[in-house]
């Protein structure tokens, strides 16, 4: 599948022809409408796909796969959409395309979301917010601590305002104060009493300002910690198509951005609400203890901050979505450039990269401007409604000390506290961002979360032990688009304990059938069976542990070569592990590491050639020691010698199990019991290697192009290759 943000220099190229306005005509309820016109490049104005990210992404995919399409990119921020495809062919293609594409998914999209919602209704939880503390419920005792710490700690902000009144009134008021009204006579032992006061308080608040960072920071890390853990093994257990579907770089930023961002509001966003919350108690209890009046009067004030802040609180939001997924975009971009850089440089397109960076940063610099520009109005908002209420103190408090009604120290008392209130409120700026980040963080979250694999495995065991390892497909339809077939109508048979050879030309479904035995796709129609069973009645973890697969692309691990190759049976002994890299001609060149078998490679093991790579993978197939073996192009980046030596010896490791070898290289196949030739999608030709170069068909053409011998093939318009022979391969 092409990278929607990946575009050939030659693509580049071609979109940068002189601009030709053209209206688009619109027949369709869906409508469009043409922002930028040039020949094979046409930017659309799409309103249907603005605001709505999963909409964009399937759209994306769903056109990426079109034959005739280039490149592709789906803006949900803007409802943009931008076609790249071949100047040969005018806009109305290209306008149908798009209106197909977009039809089948909107139609998906409303499909699944009527779904999700009878599946939902009364049991998903209103708020990601919500969730997540449902998330701490395991460890109640915990976040009762961390609750009742941060309280503490924000009623004792709030007690200062007090000791200043207290103060006040204690120095002016003398023996009327409110000390001297308890007893304390002289003015020395006043002084002596507020400074025991004072002791008092600043040692309890320094033990409750240690316990809420204590219990908030034990509290978060363990969230954390969940969380990764739960998102990891869910998203290991989501179907290979949904997780193809996005770049590495979209779950990467689930997994590592999202689950730090609601550790960090764990461990500081919720303390600037704790923190109003308890000034709203201190402020409120002053008021009503020094003027009721004055109290009554400032609640007046609460309807309008109410109603502000779920004004002000859903568009903001709503903007730091859109800008997340700007950011995520960005991201992908760069992650994908740096660790493409070499063909970047090898093509001389720094140019146009660093002009598509460029781009994508301007876009996310546009939404998240516009996103803190709605946020800077928050908090001024508060303080100006706030604000009123501080004045409306100092006038009437002012008025009511001037006729004896209220003291002096109470109004301090009452002043200061609205003025710490007041700084609450502007701290809520930097607990509004970050409730802001996690709230957009928690629904990818559990966008993720709600995920469900739609490949479930059935309920019939399949013993590796005593599985044969017959296998067949038997008229087999399938499509990564349904409405685009890759396989039509396949029928072919692995004979137990036998090698079977699959060649084809690139895109014909060889590799595909590997994923429809494994169950990383389901087939549209027709049967895969695995000694006669489907396998969509077979145990997933029964069916996966009877198969061993030498993917196209080495996946090694960071670890040492022994790891890799023990990978499959870790409990292997050493003994074990040498006799399967011997096996796959790997023995040689890792007992010439200075470190051998203990040698540690980093992840993907550039260090190590592409030859190498494929030897350690193909040890690690040999040592699972499964009764079915699947190697995909596993000798492609073998040189001829290697690849000699290693038939010889797997010819060991494939007795009596059950192998299928796909491969471009027809010498890795020649000896195969039985080759199939896959052509549009079905078997073109069936038999072994002398037979099919005695038919003189697709094989032999391919056989004579590689071996320079090309007399021996009838080359693609032979008649013996127009003659198909699926319906005599064996089943």
């Amino acid at each position: 599948m092409p990278n929607r943000d990946t575009v050939g220099a030659r693509s580049i190229k071609m979109w940068r022809l002189g601009f030709v306005p053209v209206p688009t005509h619109s027949t369709s309820p869906i409508t469009l409408s043409v922002r930028s016109c040039l020949p094979g490049r046409v930017r659309w104005d799409v309103p249907a796909v603005r605001g709505q990210r999963f909409l964009a992404e399937a759209l994306a995919i769903d056109l990426e796969a079109h034959p005739q399409v280039i490149a592709v990119a789906v803006s949900p921020v803007t409802g943009s959409v931008l076609l790249c495809f071949s100047p040969d062919h005018p806009l109305s293609d290209a306008e149908s395309w798009l209106r197909a594409a977009l039809e089948r998914q909107m139609q998906s999209s409303q499909a699944t979301t009527d779904m999700d919602a009878a599946r939902r209704v009364g049991t998903m939880p209103r708020s990601p917010l919500w969730r997540l503390l449902q998330r701490t419920e395991p460890y109640r005792g915990l976040r009762r601590r961390a609750m009742a710490a941060s309280i503490a700690d924000g009623l004792a902000d709030g007690i200062p305002p007090l000791l200043v009144g207290l103060t006040t009134d204690t120095v002016s008021r003398g023996s009327s104060s409110l000390l001297g009204t308890l007893g304390f006579k002289t003015a020395s032992s006043r002084l002596l009493a507020l400074t025991g006061v004072s002791v008092v308080f600043w040692a309890l608040a320094a033990v409750f300002e240690y316990a809420k960072e204590r219990t908030t920071a034990e509290l978060a890390n363990v969230v954390r910690h969940d969380l990764r853990n739960q998102l990891y093994q869910h998203v290991q257990v989501l179907d290979i198509a949904t997780v193809e579907s996005r770049e590495v770089s979209d779950w990467m930023a689930v997994l590592n951005d999202d689950v730090n961002q609601v550790h960090s509001f764990l461990r500081q966003g919720i303390e600037p609400m704790v923190a109003i919350a308890s000034n709203i108690v201190v402020v409120g209890a002053s008021f009503v203890l020094m003027s009721p009046g004055l109290a009554l009067a400032q609640l007046l004030l609460v309807p309008p901050l109410v109603f502000a802040s779920m004004a002000l609180l859903k568009p903001i939001r709503a903007k730091f979505i859109a800008a997340r997924w700007d950011g995520d975009r960005i991201n992908a971009l760069v992650t994908g450039n740096v660790s493409g850089m070499s063909t970047i440089s090898s093509f001389n397109a720094q140019r146009i990269e660093a002009e598509r960076v460029e781009e994508a940063g301007a876009r996310f610099r546009a939404s998240i401007g516009d996103a803190d520009r709605s946020e800077a109005v928050y908090v001024p908002t508060l303080r100006a409604i706030a604000g009123t209420g501080f004045v409306t103190t100092l006038v009437w408090g002012g008025a009511q000390v001037s006729q004896g009604t209220l003291s002096v120290g109470g109004l301090d008392t009452m002043a200061l506290a609205q003025l710490r209130l007041l700084a609450a409120v502007a701290r809520m700026g930097v607990s509004l961002d970050s409730y802001q980040r996690t709230a957009a963080a928690l629904d990818r979250i559990y966008q993720t979360l709600d995920l469900t694999p739609s490949i479930v495995g059935g309920t019939r065991a399949l013993p590796s032990r005593t599985t044969s390892g017959e296998l067949t497909f038997d008229n087999v339809v399938f499509g990564y688009d349904p409405a685009r077939p890759v396989l039509r109508g396949l029928s072919l048979r692995c004979p137990a304990g036998r090698t079977t050879g699959i060649v084809g030309a690139t895109g014909v479904g060889k590799s595909t059938l590997f994923k429809l035995l494994l169950r990383f796709y389901d087939i549209q129609s027709g049967r895969v069976c695995v000694d006669g069973v489907d396998v969509r009645d077979l145990r997933l973890d029964d069916l996966r542990e009877a198969i061993a697969m030498v993917s196209q692309q080495i996946t090694l691990f960071a670890g040492t070569i022994h790891d890799n190759i023990a990978y499959a049976r870790p409990d292997a002994s050493f003994d074990e592990v040498v006799h399967a890299a011997r096996t796959a001609e790997a023995h040689e060149f890792i007992e010439a590491l200075p470190d051998g078998y203990e040698a540690r490679i980093g992840f993907g093991g550039l260090t190590l050639s592409g030859g190498q790579r494929q030897r350690l993978a193909i040890a690690r197939a040999v040592l699972a020691n499964r009764p079915i073996l699947l190697f995909d192009e596993a000798t492609s980046a073998l040189d001829h010698a290697t690849e000699a030596a290693l038939q010889r010896s797997l010819e060991v490791a494939t007795r009596n199990r059950t192998t299928i070898i796909v491969a471009h290289r027809l010498s890795t196949i020649r000896h195969s019991d039985i080759i199939y030739v896959l052509e549009d999608g079905c078997v073109s030709e069936a038999g072994q290697h002398d037979e099919l170069i005695a038919a003189g068909g697709l094989y032999a053409s391919m056989w004579g192009v590689q071996t320079g011998d090309v007399r021996r093939g009838s080359g693609p318009n032979s008649g013996a290759r127009r003659k198909r022979r699926s319906d005599s391969a064996p089943i």
